[in-house]
């Protein structure tokens, strides 16, 4: 029994005429509190947003209950296009069902038991698109039962998602030019960090001379490599938005990545997609790989940190950023 029904009780055994004020003034809050149940539902709030992040899509959900009473059984469907994959979650707690694919949309569902009054639920989903010059929506619908034992559904705006085609052009520049652009104000920086699963070894000379093919089929223009360090630095401007972009390949502690500097953080989307998928082509072409599930991104699952190092098969590696610690493959 709550607190003001003890009171109420209290009241109607004592002298009525006597309380007959207090009574009446503890009837008020009990009537404020009932209206409050009656329009629940409009206290129920579903905001969502989607932005390029870290080099690919964040988009994130969240349901705010501003009434004074928990809401139950909650369900979540996001739908998304087929061109993109989602990579991570957060909270990392969360556990995300495999999508169902129908037709040209993916669908995942997350169900949660309560979100209590006064409270907010909110969620990031992580895509990396796998494929340009595409144009899509992800859309939630929630469901949930209210302080009736009423089923409401909410339903998001629709985000629109476009992946852009890019066409670079060469910029000559100095290599003292690249410490002030990549510390303009502004300046978004990116990096895509892989691994290659395969038993033997392969010279990093082998992987350097692949990332400087495909640097020169982009007509990327080179400012300045160092063969010993296997490091490599191009410029270049988008042709059609006359954005710069500052792109350099590296190999070290047995990851090749792709970094990437730009003032457009969705060039840089384009950018990462473009470059990856045309080196993973690559392994294939020169017999490295002989599936593209054998090149990993050494992201970590549970805060999106790029890992230190790609290591052995079956060996755990540990997260520098949170510590945590999982197995590549």
């Amino acid at each position: 029994m709550s607190k003001k029904e003890n009171d109420g009780n209290l009241g109607k055994i004592q002298n009525l005429v006597i309380f007959k004020t207090k009574e009446d003034s503890r009837s008020e809050v009990i009537d404020k509190y009932t209206f409050e149940k009656v329009d629940q539902e409009d206290k129920i709030k579903l905001h969502n947003e989607l932005e390029p992040y870290s080099g690919h899509f964040r988009y994130s959900i969240l349901i705010d209950n501003q009434s004074l009473a928990s809401i139950t059984e909650m369900k979540i469907k996001i739908k998304y296009p087929e061109f993109l994959t989602l990579i991570r979650c957060f909270p990392p707690t969360i556990n995300i069902p495999q999508a169902i694919t129908e037709k040209d949309t993916k669908q995942i569902k997350l169900e949660f038991d309560e979100l209590n009054e006064k409270s907010k639920i909110q969620i990031h989903l992580h895509f990396t698109p796998n494929i340009l010059d595409k144009v899509g929506e992800i859309r939630t619908i929630v469901t949930y039962v209210n302080n009736k034992d009423t089923v409401r559904v909410l339903d998001s705006r629709p985000a629109e998602i476009i992946i852009d085609s890019i066409t670079i052009e060469p910029k000559v520049v100095p290599s003292s030019f690249i410490r002030k652009f990549s510390q303009q104000p502004g300046i978004k920086n990116v990096i895509k960090s892989m691994g290659i699963g395969i038993e033997h070894q392969i010279p990093s000379e082998i992987y350097y001379h692949i990332l400087e093919q495909s640097f020169l089929f982009h007509k990327f223009q080179l400012v300045a490599k160092d063969v010993e360090k296997r490091i490599l630095w191009y410029f270049g401007t988008e042709s059609k938005i006359k954005q710069d972009l500052l792109a350099i390949g590296q190999i070290v502690s047995n990851k090749i990545e792709i970094i990437a500097s730009s003032l457009n953080p969705y060039l840089l989307v384009s950018f990462l997609t473009l470059f990856s998928n045309d080196f993973k082509e690559r392994l294939l072409m020169n017999g490295i790989v002989n599936s593209k599930n054998l090149i990993y991104d050494l992201e970590c699952k549970h805060c999106g940190a790029v890992l230190p190092y790609f290591p052995n098969k079956g060996e755990a590696v540990e997260c520098t950023n949170c510590k945590y610690e999982q197995k590549i493959w």
